[in-house]
């Protein structure tokens, strides 16, 4: 992931007022696809916070920072699927 893509996500993550596990703290990890335009296919849950919130915030993040930015021209396949952890902090 980029930094460009890593801002991207960034600005869209926010811990859920739900969250509970270490004061809504945790690291979950998100496998999402993504099309030669940078459009998200698909999202889900590889590994979990420990903390349901976080969880479903981890899995709805990557939708709502579509599109990120396209994967250069020399990557190869009409999708790309990425494994990303995604940390919370309060």
């Amino acid at each position: 992931m980029t930094l460009l893509e890593r801002g991207n996500c960034c600005r869209s993550c926010k811990p859920p007022d739900a969250a509970s596990g270490a004061a809504g703290a945790g690291v979950a990890t998100v496998a999402f696809t993504i099309d030669r335009s940078g459009r998200v296919l698909s999202a889900r849950l590889v590994r979990s916070a420990g903390d349901s919130a976080l969880d479903a915030e981890a899995a709805s993040l990557s939708r709502r920072a579509s599109p990120v930015p396209a994967p250069p021209p020399d990557v190869g396949g009409g999708s790309i699927t990425l494994a990303v952890p995604i940390r919370f902090s309060r």
